[in-house]
């Protein structure tokens, strides 16, 4: 479960078949009669049941936290790469407009320079860290 690509859906479903499962099959009572339900709760019993189902619920509750960590690392990376880019090109296009230059070759050398900018930060940790925050590096379970 933990190899495949489709993590989310994967978890999604297994809520959703567990849900289906607890309301079907998992009945704490069967009557109003205390012998059918206290038959129910010694079978229950006998095959440690509760104990399993506790187990599969944990183990479900392991891999949605697993799921929200990743997608909350893929979001967490992609606000990264919208700073890393965006800062340096607002940063450069402010600078033209309060300055009032409406020149072709500034506004090029503008660009330009919060391309190198970008690509100087892509090559620091911070920026090494949000582009394989981006690629999944973070998934080494």
């Amino acid at each position: 479960m933990f190899n495949s690509s489709r993590l989310a859906r994967r978890v999604v479903t297994l809520e959703r078949n567990i849900a289906v499962f607890r309301s079907t099959y998992w009945r704490q009572h069967l009557t109003a009669h205390r012998a059918a339900n206290d038959l129910l709760l010694a079978f229950q019993n006998q095959l440690r049941l509760p104990a399993r189902f506790d187990e599969i619920l944990a183990e479900a509750a392991d891999y949605s936290r697993l799921v929200q960590t990743q997608e909350g690392q893929q979001i967490s990376g992609a606000l990264g790469v919208l700073t890393i880019l965006g800062l340096p090109l607002g940063t450069a296009l402010s600078i033209l407009q309060v300055l009032d230059d409406n020149s072709t070759a500034h506004l090029l050398i503008a660009l330009a320079l919060s391309v190198a900018a970008t690509a100087a930060a892509l090559t620091t940790r911070y920026g090494r860290l949000v582009l394989s925050s981006l690629r999944g590096g973070g998934r080494k379970a």
